[in-house]
Formats: structure tokens, sequence, C-alpha cells
């Protein structure tokens, strides 16, 4: 009986607004107390079969079961989460832990990092592994079980991406970038510093990213990547 094995793998990084928790924040030394981060740290694992008849391209059935659900929450000084130090790194060792492809490591850590370096907010680490098996079965071998198929496509596993609207994103406003004592000098999106007088996107939140990238990105999310402000979207 013909067999396929595939093991797919995403990630999604962003921050959001400090929320109170019960948990105590460690004692971590450090030369400023205020630059201690909160990485959280959810992992999703979904076990997927397909069942094919022939050379069917779409499946006759298929059925999905959450296998894992793991929540983890890592405190680390603003120097451990900057330096981006492979050998016996918290980060990576946690990336380790939670199978991270070793490919995907120098991304994760440099998008954390970007992070880190515009906000104190907690950053959030979606990730997410399917494990789809996909099985060519003869007629008299398929037993079809409704009340366990799940009848919808892997993207449900995916972290959820709502675009904001065509008109809220070209209705942005334009500005001229000012630095300031308490402004981000950089795109939070490319990290490339912004140039004085050079023309930048303005969010409602006022967050301000370049033009392209934040145009890019809210084809994606609706959400500020910095704060999570919700822009208006067709979801409803």
């Amino acid at each position: 009986m013909p067999c396929n094995f595939f093991r797919i793998f995403d990630f999604q990084i962003w921050q959001r607004p400090s929320q109170p928790t019960n948990q105590q924040q460690p004692q971590i030394e450090v030369d400023d107390e205020s630059k201690v981060f909160c990485i959280e740290f959810h992992m999703l694992k979904v076990n997927q079969q397909k069942n094919y008849i022939g050379n069917s391209q779409e499946p006759v059935s298929s059925y999905e079961e959450i296998t894992s659900d793991i929540e983890r929450l890592l405190w680390l000084s603003k120097h451990e989460v900057m330096s981006q130090d492979i050998d016996g790194d918290c980060l990576y060792s946690l990336l380790r832990e939670f199978e991270i492809p070793v490919e995907d490591h120098a991304t994760m850590v440099q998008q954390v990092a970007g992070l880190a370096g515009t906000s104190r907010m907690p950053i959030v680490v979606d990730i997410i592994y399917v494990e789809l098996t996909e099985i060519e079965a003869p007629i008299v071998d398929l037993v079809l079980d409704y009340d366990t198929i799940i009848l919808d496509s892997m993207e449900t596993y995916k972290p959820k991406s709502i675009p904001a609207t065509k008109s809220s994103i070209e209705a942005l406003e334009k500005i001229r970038f000012q630095p300031s004592s308490n402004s981000i000098q950089e795109c939070s999106i490319c990290l490339e510093e912004f140039q004085i007088r050079f023309e930048v996107t303005s969010m409602p939140c006022s967050h301000v990213y370049h033009g392209k990238c934040i145009g890019k990105w809210l084809q994606t999310s609706h959400f500020c990547p910095l704060c999570r402000y919700p822009m208006p979207n067709n979801a409803c």
C-alpha cells in the first residue's frame, strides 16, 4: 500500500502588550534590570492523515489530531537575547529542545533579537508541526468514519493570518521621519534605520515603518507588528 510521509514546520514571532501574570519574574543579574524580556513559546503538533484512491488529486477522507500542545516561558536579559551566541545559549537550547530545524535557528533568533531591540513587550513564538501521512488505498480497504473525519484544510492549524483591507492600507498616513529621544529609529520589519526626512508610513497607533514593509505585512496580518493594534479587515 503506497504511503508518503511529510513533516511540515512553520512559525510566527510577534510582540503583544504586557499583561499581568501570576508567574514571578526570576532574578537575573544584569546591569539594567529593566532590560529583562519574557519570551513565550507555544508549540502545537498535529498528526494528519489523508486517504486517496488511485490517482485522485483530492483525498476521499482525512482526519487530524492534536498530539502535543506545549507552552513555555523563558526569561532572558537583553544581552542574552541580542548576543545570539549559539554555544550554550538558553534560547538556542530551547530551540533544540523543541526540535526546531537547525536551518531555522538563525532566522528565529534574529527576529527575536530584532523585536527585543525595539521595546520590552513580551515576545511570542508560535510554532506548529504538521506530520502528514498520505495513503493510497484500494476502495475495499478504505473505511470512512464520519465521526472522526475533519473536512478541513491543513491551513486550519497554521497561525491565522487575516489581512487588513486594501482601503485601510492605502489610507495610511505618509510622513517625513524626524528622530526624537523616544522614537524608534529603525523599521521593526526590515530592521533598517530610518533616514532623516525619509518618507515613512504611520499606523493609527503612531508606529512608523517603511511604506513597502508595512504594506506587505498588512497584506498578511491586520495587526501592527509592535503593539498588535488591529486594522480594519474582512474577517467578520
